[in-house]
């Protein structure tokens, strides 16, 4: 079934070229075509066809950057993380204008511990790509994890305007920082609208904002409310032995 959906991809891929123009040889071609296959495989987790594809399309192609940064990005998926730097710093040594190359190699810093390399490459990103709320992003959890909730602060600000994932997730963030440093009534203000919208980690979020303040009901409220929508969320196991502490505590009755 692979074969023949990579067989009827190809094809579409290659009429889809052939139209683009014909000052375009062979090679160029038959690279482009291997490159976009890799890149088909790789979203499906298939990384060991997109390895073998975007080898290909190299071998069509010496200059096929972007096969370099594909290459990259499946070594960084495998955890192969020494390959993967490799292949990132010579997709920027090649292509130094493209902010895909600084932005991998930043979210490979932070996922190996080191921060403070990750912050200089997520800038170097920004420079190229100012308006790319997934590097505001980038850049403000480089902060975080450096310590400097400061710049952190202001990256996560910018990022709540965004749409999607990208406002959600920086919410949570930007709350997390108010509440941390004695602005639970500034992290309770934000997080309300995004609690009501279903995002389950605004709830938990919020349940830790009312255990800072003693508030005992409200912050049981909101895990259950947390715990109801993600039973099987990142936060549960957190929830559930918040909820035991409060039990044995005498704060919180467990339903029979």
């Amino acid at each position: 079934m692979l074969t023949i959906w990579k067989g009827r991809l190809n094809l579409a891929l290659l009429l889809a070229l052939c139209l683009m123009g014909e000052s375009l040889d062979m090679d160029e071609l038959s690279a482009q075509l291997h490159l976009d296959t890799g890149y088909a495989l790789m979203q499906q987790g298939l990384f060991e066809q997109a390895e073998a594809e975007f080898n290909v399309a190299l071998e069509y192609q010496e200059d096929c950057h972007a096969a370099l940064l594909g290459l990259g990005m499946i070594y960084r998926a495998c955890s192969s993380w020494d390959r993967a730097e490799g292949h990132f710093w010579e997709f920027i040594m090649r292509s130094p204008d493209d902010h895909r190359g600084y932005f991998e190699l930043a979210s490979l810093y932070m996922e190996t511990g080191r921060p403070d390399s990750a912050l200089i490459m997520a800038d170097s990103a920004f420079l190229r790509a100012p308006m790319n709320p997934e590097i505001w992003m980038l850049n403000g959890r480089s902060g975080l994890a450096t310590g400097d909730t400061l710049v952190a602060e202001r990256w996560f600000a910018r990022c709540t305007h965004s749409a999607g994932n990208v406002g959600l997730e920086a919410t949570i963030y930007l709350a997390d920082i108010y509440r941390l440093t004695q602005r639970g009534a500034d992290a309770r203000e934000i997080l309300l609208p995004v609690a009501a919208s279903g995002y389950s980690p605004a709830l938990w979020s919020l349940s830790r904002v009312y255990l800072d303040w003693g508030d005992y009901m409200r912050a049981v409220d909101a895990i259950e409310n947390y715990l109801m929508l993600s039973p099987d969320g990142p936060y549960a196991d957190s929830a559930y032995l918040v909820l035991e502490s409060l039990a044995e505590s005498g704060e919180y009755i467990a339903p029979d």
